[in-house]
């Protein structure tokens, strides 16, 4: 009788084990799964590729993003309605960004039950929006639950990673309203209660609307030290007076310019004082009014329980390149857990790929930084023959300036001499 209800119990766990959606886009048929959405005509296209590279080709095929500083938007339906309330709502998947991303998204939408794929766009209405999301020096990844039209943030900040390798994300939501994440196999949390984290219903307690504080209370924490006094003739020191040393000029004219006054120096024997201050010995700290039950709040044990019936992409990016790939939307932990472990495997072979990739490029920058310098040490040289040449060649311009002066006055000494050979001849 005990091994029957044991077989029994395993054939209703296996029965309500369901995987909704897993999408690996290893093959060309995406398109007939995926629906692009006609909200926008200039939506940035979708492509089926590995990446630059890779650990292995077939694994990391997914969808990549090929344009950029636009936006994109397409969905996929789930193979039947989740409603979460009844099961662990498990979403995963891996996202790869090859080109560091200055400001865009790379986050999952869970839809609605009877979304509409065709106008599907950033003002659509959805359940759950999870993944990275980075722009300028802001980095986390959101997880944002919808309630009564309203999209709650978590409070709770994750960075999203930097690097150019494959990661994962692992979203839990637990029926109890408690959730768990996971990132790159890390667990961040693990059953913690959504109120913690979200506020979704408004705090429990608020300050009590009707206290006041008492007419006694001192709240002011410093006061000044009645034993630290004045000096006597502070008051009758100036700060500044008049330059002694300043004298009128010799063109001033009294009657156009006015009355002349020197102009004003600080005064050498002022001395700042202040009145020191001092801890208040009656100090009783910041008044509070005590926390009573909130009137407004009501719990709601269908907080974050919806009935989802796709997953879209809304994305904005600057930099185009994410790959999407392996996106599970699933009750049952170890489909989840077999694409975790694909991905602990190919981890390892993507970042040995990346550490000889940054080797590569450091021996490549450090190869252009020496051709820079030998490019300035030639410079440097040619400049030097350069100022040689020119300095030889105005050496040689001097020396045939010089022979030049020397032929010409020995010319003009045999000139003169000839007139006196004629004269001594007749």
């Amino acid at each position: 009788m005990k091994t029957t209800l044991l077989a029994s119990l395993a054939i209703a766990t296996l029965a309500s084990a369901t995987t909704y959606l897993e999408e690996t886009f290893s093959d060309d048929k995406w398109q007939d799964r995926w629906t692009i959405s006609s909200a926008k005509t200039d939506l940035g296209a979708f492509e089926i590729s590995p990446g630059n590279w890779y650990a292995d080709k077939e694994y990391s095929q997914g969808l990549r993003t090929t344009q950029d500083a636009r936006f994109y938007s397409a969905s996929t339906p789930l193979s039947a309605t989740f409603d979460t309330s009844n099961d662990d709502l498990i979403v995963q998947y891996t996202v790869k960004q090859e080109v560091p991303q200055e400001c865009g998204g790379s986050y999952l939408k869970l839809l609605p039950a009877g979304y509409d794929a065709s106008t599907f766009n950033g003002e659509s209405e959805y359940a759950i929006m999870f993944g990275p999301d980075v722009c300028g020096v802001q980095s986390r990844v959101h997880v944002i639950f919808s309630h009564k039209g309203k999209n709650f943030l978590t409070k709770k900040e994750f960075p999203v990673p930097k690097d150019t390798k494959t990661h994962l994300y692992r979203l839990i939501v637990h029926p109890n309203q408690k959730y768990s994440l996971m990132l790159d196999g890390d667990v961040k949390i693990d059953k913690v209660p959504l109120e913690e984290h979200w506020d979704i219903l408004g705090p429990k307690t608020i300050p009590d609307p009707k206290a006041t504080k008492p007419t006694d209370w001192v709240d002011v924490a410093k006061i000044e030290d009645p034993s630290h006094v004045k000096p006597a003739n502070y008051d009758d020191i100036p700060r500044y007076i008049p330059d002694p040393d300043a004298t009128q000029p010799e063109d001033w004219d009294t009657e156009a310019d006015g009355t002349w006054e020197a102009a004003e120096i600080p005064n050498p024997d002022f001395e700042e004082w202040a009145p020191k201050m001092i801890d208040n010995p009656a100090y009783k700290g910041e008044w509070k009014a005590a926390e009573v039950p909130n009137p407004e709040y009501k719990e709601d044990p269908d907080m974050v329980h919806y009935k989802i019936g796709g997953v879209g992409l809304d994305l904005w990016q600057v930099n185009s390149g994410s790959i999407f790939d392996d996106i599970v939307v699933t009750n049952e932990i170890g489909v989840a857990d077999k694409y975790l472990e694909q991905w602990k495997e190919m981890s390892a072979k993507e970042g040995v790929i990346v550490a000889r990739m940054d080797e590569e490029a450091k021996a490549k920058e450090n190869e252009e930084a020496k051709e820079k310098e030998n490019a300035k040490e030639v410079s440097a040289d040619e400049l030097e023959m350069d100022e040689l040449d020119e300095d030889d060649e105005e050496e040689a311009k001097a020396k045939e300036a010089k022979e030049a002066k020397k032929a010409k006055k020995a010319n003009d000494a045999k000139e003169t001499k000839e007139p006196e050979s004629i004269h001594d001849e007749l």
